[in-house]
């Protein structure tokens, strides 16, 4: 009776482990030694895609392909060689052709004697787990990636300003040779620059918990500053307390010097705009103030600049007869316009000023705006209309006193002539005519500044070709006998220097109209001026005749003319000299005097 309670309970027991091993969903399977199959569950034959008949008494050769048969038989030979359990990793083929990777532990069943009668196996579906693995494993591969090669920097830090992580990026942006070298600097006491202190990132992320974009300033390892664009989380734990910050920096340290320079370079300038002593202006095409500066705005009569924009200066300030020269600079594009136009201010007082415009080109070419410098010119005006008037009179007087001056050396003249009609000494006759025909040359000078309209100099071509033929003109016979040649640099010499000149021509052509022709001969006198060199010049009168007697030698002369032409030769600084024969050749070499 025992006997039979035993077998009915282990049958029990069989049918209960057998129901079990069924419902369970891996796959679990049993092999004799030779590995055939002895027993499989539904998860199995599902796996499998075949039934518990096609399937038992059969081994692995010839349920599945070579290459999954092949490592199954030598993971089923080692658990029945060495009675140990192995776990490994399989695959094989679904129904469906997918590779399936199960996760198999294999283990030896014996018999009463406990001996290897074969083994049992297990094996789970982890091919779901596997991919995701996989996924996780290529997920933080491309993270590792982009975190070792960003080119901004990514961090991790406690709220106490402890470094956790940081990338080669940020280490390298911060100077530093290692991140070890880096996570030992406190950023609460050391990570900050001047004027952006740690509290105001710990209190604004601790109020926001995201930050974007803030701007701060890092010291590096040397000192120095770099300016950053810092974004930022905070993460929490569970109870909502701060684990830790994690963020990216962007290095901005170009940008930001830039933008410091810009701004000092604006604020310069803007003082120069606001302190200008000129006009600075910016309008429309039709003139309404866009911009202006405080003496624009003053020069029309605004005590403000915000009074004076808006204003239509075309419309209301500009001199209808002045509204053309706007439209030149309209009509002109990338030049810079300087127009004298006549303004008028707000209490409708007129102003003088210097206008320098250009226009601006938007991108379609059309004119965007018009912009420039103002300047009140009327002091200029009203003091070169009064130079000019001042000019006219000083003018007027000068040749009124050359008038004046020319009439009295005609009096003088004129004396002289009377003078000597009492003399009966030849020689003293003919020093009075000397005289007579130096102060005509002298009276002639004052004529031609007189006549011209330049009173301040004289022109020395004309001047000298006048009076050579003056000279030779009344001279008996000369007109048919004496030629006059000419050869007279244009340049004008002030009064002294003209009146010089015109004395030594004087002696120097009579001398020549006296005495190098005798009787009836002919011949030429040839006068020229050069220019030698900046300011010098060489006057010489030359003529083709007898030439000098051999008693006269220039510089130890007893004759009147010669020793005034000498001592004119002194007053201009020059020297005289004379040229070779044949006839006479008078040479002066001199610099331009001075006025005084």
């Amino acid at each position: 009776m025992k006997l039979k309670k035993a077998e009915t309970a282990e049958l029990k027991t069989h049918d209960w482990m057998r129901d079990l091993i069924l419902a369970v969903p891996d796959l679990v399977y049993f092999k004799d030694r030779e590995r055939r199959y002895l027993a499989v569950n539904k998860a199995f034959e599902k796996a499998c895609g075949r039934s518990r008949t096609g399937i038992l008494g059969k081994t692995g050769e010839d349920v599945f392909s070579p290459e999954v048969a092949a490592v199954s038989k030598a993971d089923d030979d080692r658990v029945l060689a060495t009675g140990e359990t192995l776990r490994v990793e399989e695959s094989m083929n679904d129904p469906e052709g997918r590779v399936l990777v199960l996760e198999t532990i294999k283990a030896p069943y014996r018999n009463a004697a406990d001996e290897i009668v074969g083994l049992v196996g297990v094996s789970r579906d982890i091919s779901a787990r596997k991919k995701v693995e996989a996924a996780l494993t290529e997920s933080e591969e491309r993270f590792r990636t982009l975190y070792e090669n960003a080119t901004v920097g990514l961090y991790r830090t406690t709220p106490d300003g402890r470094i956790l992580l940081a990338n080669p990026a940020l280490v390298r942006m911060m100077g530093y040779d290692s991140f070890e070298e880096l996570a030992a600097i406190d950023l609460s006491q050391d990570g900050q620059g001047p004027d952006y202190a740690r509290s105001y990132f710990t209190e604004k992320i601790r109020t926001d918990i995201f930050i974007q974009g803030l701007e701060a300033a890092w010291k590096k390892k040397d000192g120095t500053t770099i300016y950053v664009r810092e974004s930022a989380r905070a993460v929490l734990d569970r109870d909502g307390r701060v684990k830790y910050y994690e963020g990216t920096v962007e290095d901005v340290t170009a940008r930001k010097r830039a933008e410091l320079e810009l701004q000092a370079s604006e604020k310069k300038f803007r003082r120069i705009f606001d302190n200008s002593l000129e006009g600075i202006f910016q309008t429309t095409v039709e003139g309404r103030i866009l911009a202006a500066n405080k003496a624009m705005a003053r020069m029309f009569g605004f005590r403000t600049v915000r009074e004076f924009m808006g204003e239509n200066v075309n419309a209301h300030y500009v001199d209808p007869g002045d509204r053309a020269k706007i439209l030149e600079i309209l009509k002109a594009e990338d030049e810079i316009h300087n127009r004298e136009i006549q303004l008028r201010r707000k209490d409708g007082t007129v102003f003088h000023a210097l206008l320098n415009a250009t226009v601006l080109l938007d991108a379609a070419g059309r004119i965007d705006f018009i912009e420039g410098m103002l300047a009140d010119i009327s002091i200029l005006v009203d003091s070169k209309a009064a130079l000019q008037a001042a000019v006219r009179e000083k003018e007027a007087l000068i040749k009124e006193t050359h008038h004046r001056v020319k009439n009295n050396m005609q009096v003088i003249s004129g004396l002289l002539s009377l003078q000597s009609r009492r003399l009966r000494d030849p020689e003293a006759v003919k020093a009075f005519r000397d005289s007579q025909l130096r102060i005509r040359t002298i009276s002639q000078v004052h004529d031609i500044v007189h006549r011209s309209h330049a009173p301040d100099g004289v022109e020395l071509d004309t001047y000298l070709t006048h009076l050579a033929e003056s000279i030779l003109g009344p001279q008996e016979k000369c007109a048919d006998r004496i030629a006059l040649e000419t050869d007279l640099e244009p340049v004008r010499f002030n009064l002294k220097t003209a009146i010089a000149l015109g004395l030594i021509v004087h002696e120097l052509v009579t001398n020549a109209a006296r005495h190098a022709f005798p009787g009836d001969r002919r011949g030429t006198i040839r006068l020229s001026l050069r220019l030698r060199d900046e300011k010098g010049f060489l006057l010489s009168v030359r003529d083709d005749g007898v030439g000098l007697p051999p008693e006269i030698e220039i510089g130890r002369t007893k004759s009147t003319g010669l020793q005034l032409v000498e001592m004119l030769s002194g007053q201009l600084e020059g020297t005289l000299e004379s040229g070779p024969p044949p006839g006479t050749d008078i040479r002066i070499s001199f610099r331009i005097a001075d006025e005084s």
